[in-house]
């Protein structure tokens, strides 16, 4: 365990030390394919892969959903789990990808949709509070124990971030331009596949999420 956090900060310093120079204001934050602005351009990045071999559960920050818990990450281990990095005044890009998951989540059967769990992570924690993530899960649907939306601290953020290989940036107008990516984990916390854009089909999400569901329920590696 201790082997794996020391490589994984090694990893974490050394692609912080390799990002390239920001071009917008200071302060902005970094945490990579496709991203959108307030203006609803879209240009390709370049993003990173998630850090090999480091499960999420690992991370230690404490997060608050959006009913005022405490959450640890861990305490979603067990059953796969659909991560989406986002922020609640995004109205182009965010509300896309979160009906995506909605989508797929639709597509799957009873049984299977009791074996997955949803997380979504504000990146906007200043203005995406616990009472806001519990106004949004409200007003999109989002409900039921199987949707988490969860609020951190920027260095939360930041980490489980750079794990994903998600980036994100403040435009210096409330917006973001960040990475529209949705990311598989496997019953452990370790990424499994990740999707980027938001113009693609939904099925190789569907098909790849039903066989780590078969996994779980199997009890396979």
């Amino acid at each position: 365990m201790i082997r794996a956090l020391v490589l994984s900060l090694v990893l974490l310093l050394a692609r912080s030390a390799a990002a390239p120079p920001a071009a917008a204001a200071p302060g902005e934050q970094e945490a990579g394919a496709s991203v959108h602005e307030h203006h609803h351009a879209h240009e390709s990045l370049s993003g990173d892969s998630p850090l090999p071999g480091r499960s999420l559960y690992q991370l230690s920050g404490a997060w608050t959903d959006a009913s005022g818990r405490t959450l640890r990450l861990a305490d979603l281990r067990g059953r796969p789990v659909l991560v989406l990095l986002f922020y609640g005044t995004c109205q182009s890009a965010c509300p896309i990808l979160v009906r995506d998951l909605q989508r797929v989540d639709e597509q799957l059967s009873p049984a299977e949709r009791a074996g997955l769990r949803y997380l979504l992570v504000s990146f906007d924690p200043e203005i995406d509070t616990p009472p806001r993530l519990a106004a949004y899960a409200k007003e999109h649907g989002l409900t039921g124990d199987r949707w988490t939306l969860a609020h951190g601290g920027a260095g939360e953020v930041r980490e489980l971030a750079a794990v994903l290989g998600v980036k994100y940036r403040a435009t210096g107008d409330g917006q973001y331009s960040h990475t529209q990516r949705i990311t598989l984990l496997d019953r452990d916390g370790t990424v499994v596949e990740e999707f980027d854009g938001i113009d693609r089909p939904l099925d190789p999400i569907v098909v790849r999420t039903r066989q780590e569901l078969a996994k779980a329920a199997a009890g396979g590696p």
